[in-house]
Parts: C-alpha cells; structure tokens; sequence
C-alpha cells in the first residue's frame, strides 16, 4: 500500500484520538464508524473491525500510538488485579497529527 493511501485509511484513527480523546481499540472503532458486520469480505477500510485492528498494530509499530492506564475506569472495580487500558496519541503521533493538518495534505 502506497502511503498516501496508507495515511487516507490511518487518518480517521488518528483524528479521532486527536479531537476526542484517548480510548479502547474498540471505543474508537466504534467512534469512528465501525461496523461489526464482517460479512460483506475483506477491505481495506478502518471501519473494518479485522483491518482497524491491523491499522492499530501499524500505528502502534510507528510509534504514533501507545498504550497507557487510565485509572478512572477503574471506579467500582478496586481491588482487580487488572488496569483499563486505553490508547492515547505519542508525543510523536500528536505532532504528526498536527502536521498533517497544517499541510492538509490528505
């Protein structure tokens, strides 16, 4: 995939995060858009649980996302050995971000 093309389909993730804040894979799948019906065959649109996965994994790899705790989902869950995990922009994937929207090149 060219990357013109790559960050046509990254982008809405990214934005997302960026506009609304940080979120589980599926939080922001959901808020993008996404349909679970899987039905219709593979592509490759971010509204694609399968291939947003995939874009997750990508950014993450990239460095532009990363996995942080947030403790306030934790309300009426003390005492689990567990943290909510969320994904949130890098310094790194805000500045992108950022650049995109100033070149406004997508």
């Amino acid at each position: 995939m060219r990357m013109k093309r790559l960050l046509e389909k990254v982008q809405p993730i990214l934005d997302e995060i960026f506009d609304n804040g940080q979120g589980t894979r599926m939080e922001l799948f959901e808020r993008i858009g996404g349909d679970m019906d899987e039905t219709n065959g593979f592509n490759d649109d971010p509204s694609n649980w399968s291939v947003h996965k995939r874009f997750i994994g990508f950014l993450r790899a990239q460095g532009m996302i990363e996995t942080v705790p947030f403790k306030e989902r934790m309300k009426g869950r003390e005492g689990k050995s567990t943290l909510q995990l969320v994904i949130d922009l890098t310094e790194e994937g805000h500045e992108f971000v950022l650049s995109l929207r100033q070149l406004s090149i997508i």
